[in-house]
């Protein structure tokens, strides 16, 4: 039983015009290629962290078959929210939506806490990392607002695990470190926090040189865009 991640899947079944086949080469069949590579690496008894972007969907009802998808696929699915998950509403309207529907093995994180494999897991969706320098009132609001979920993940972490017994993982989307700065707002609390395993996405095509993993302030840092992955899901943990 292992713990793999996969961001970005950017599913488009009820719109096929907003496929990612329209962004480039790399992008062509990736619904296959998702579908071939997870199959051929997860169990049903395994994790995947699904760190945003998940659907194109504006409304939560217009995802059904994005989740559905999801749902076939082997293992239990942990979804938190990216920045074009616009059909994310509500906690109230998403667990009524997905108590109306059958999506085996989906469950939804948001600054919540949920175990598996002995690890516990929260997450929030980020924000980009310059904005905290934005004259932008609007950028700087959400950033504010992030770094600010992000201190509810770290409490919630902190009254599930006191004494940190065990593995502490972290899903956001965007990217708390990158290749140019490894200390931000976000990567000093997730540092001071003590989280191990941080895993995000966001990062496409010409701006994957702006990838960093591995360790940093102890924690374990992974990028798990599903083009910067090849599609296949990555072994976070086993």
């Amino acid at each position: 039983m292992s713990i793999y991640a996969l961001a970005d899947l950017h599913l488009s079944l009820s719109n096929p015009e907003k496929s990612m086949e329209l962004f480039g080469h790399q992008w062509a069949g990736y619904l296959d290629r998702i579908t071939e590579e997870w199959n051929r690496t997860v169990k049903p008894e395994d994790t995947v962290l699904i760190p945003g972007d998940i659907s194109w969907a504006t409304y939560i009802e217009k995802a059904e078959e994005d989740f559905a998808f999801i749902a076939s696929l082997p293992g239990r699915k942990l979804l938190s929210r990216g920045n074009h998950d616009y059909w994310w509403t509500t906690m109230k309207k998403l667990d009524e939506f997905f108590e109306s529907h059958s999506f085996p093995g989906l469950e939804l994180v948001r600054t919540n806490v949920i175990e598996s494999e002995g690890c516990l897991i929260t997450g929030t969706r980020g924000w980009m990392t310059e904005a905290s320098k934005s004259e932008d009132p609007d950028k700087k609001k959400i950033y504010d607002r992030e770094l600010l979920r992000l201190g509810l993940c770290v409490d919630e972490l902190m009254k599930a695990d006191p004494g940190h017994e065990k593995t502490h993982i972290l899903m956001l989307h965007y990217p708390p470190v990158t290749s140019q700065q490894d200390k931000t707002e976000f990567s000093e609390v997730i540092s001071e926090a003590g989280i191990d395993i941080c895993v995000y996405g966001h990062l496409h095509g010409r701006a994957h040189r702006f990838v960093r993993e591995g360790i940093v302030d102890g924690c374990r840092y992974f990028c798990v865009s599903a083009d910067y992955l090849g599609f296949k899901p990555v072994l976070i943990k086993e």
